[in-house]
């Protein structure tokens, strides 16, 4: 094939043509990834490290022997944190070197029955802990609850969520006595230590765990006063009057009387047509 020339007219044509004509071949294939809508997958040009492997959280792997892709940090791992402020109240929970604290177990292995409050508030061996201080606490676990656990768990704790009326099997209630202080889970440990790690499901059910972990979603903080509003709304079913202080017992009685004076007012119902 020999070369057009490209000094007269002819030659210029055919070789305007020709990069036109290549000009459309490189162009069809980029118009093509414009407005498309297709559950194929997507054209890769430059695929790079598009499809290198990976695992993803919480998969398995043959690798190593207890089957888990997400490794525990090696011995002697200094922990940095998210802050590089020493003094930054928070970093405590960086340098923390406490199993009872950090995973809700005793030495022996066995659940913490009654969380370390003055540790996780960090309070040292002199300080005071205030009433002040553990109802902030349980507020503050009412605000992760309410974000974390509502939906499934019910306002209530009783199982009966927006989410947890939908699932196949009813969800237990904080409420029962295995979730109480004695009972087979009423360890404060337990509850903590199934926030952050979840609940396996039986071997070879679906789904494989019946609760996710929400590790990386509620720190060790806020999982321990995610407990204590847990405990809270167990006294709201079993406590007695006596049990709130006398300064707000009135005010408690007053509410519960509007409440059942509310119920009692006949409804004003439109005649039917």
């Amino acid at each position: 094939m020999t070369r057009p020339d490209i000094n007269n007219p002819a030659g210029k044509r055919l070789a305007l043509a020709g990069a036109c004509a290549l000009a459309c071949l490189v162009a069809m294939p980029m118009a093509g990834c414009r407005g498309d809508r297709t559950a194929k997958r997507p054209r890769q040009f430059f695929p790079d490290m598009d499809d290198s492997p990976k695992y993803k959280a919480q998969s398995e792997s043959p690798v190593y022997a207890d089957g888990r892709a997400m490794r525990q940090p090696v011995a002697g791992v200094v922990a940095w944190g998210s802050s590089t402020d020493a003094n930054d109240p928070d970093r405590r929970w960086v340098f923390q070197d406490n199993d009872a604290v950090m995973l809700g177990i005793n030495p022996d292995g066995s659940y913490v029955e009654v969380m370390p409050i003055r540790d996780i508030l960090g309070l040292a061996a002199n300080d005071r802990l205030s009433a002040a201080d553990v109802e902030s606490f349980i507020q503050h676990g009412k605000e992760q609850y309410s974000i974390f656990c509502y939906p499934c768990h019910g306002a209530a704790g009783d199982g009966k969520g927006i989410v947890g009326n939908l699932w196949s099997t009813p969800l237990p209630s904080y409420h029962d006595a295995r979730f109480q202080r004695g009972g087979a889970n009423g360890q404060d440990g337990y509850i903590f230590h199934t926030i952050r790690n979840g609940l396996p499901n039986a071997p070879g059910a679906l789904p494989a765990l019946k609760m996710p972990s929400y590790a990386d979603r509620v720190s060790e903080q806020n999982a321990w006063s995610i407990v204590a509003y847990i405990r809270a709304l167990q006294k709201t079913q079993q406590g007695e009057l006596r049990d709130v202080p006398e300064s707000r017992q009135d005010a408690l009685i007053a509410t519960k009387g509007a409440a059942l004076r509310s119920s009692a007012e006949p409804k004003n119902e439109e005649p039917a047509q």
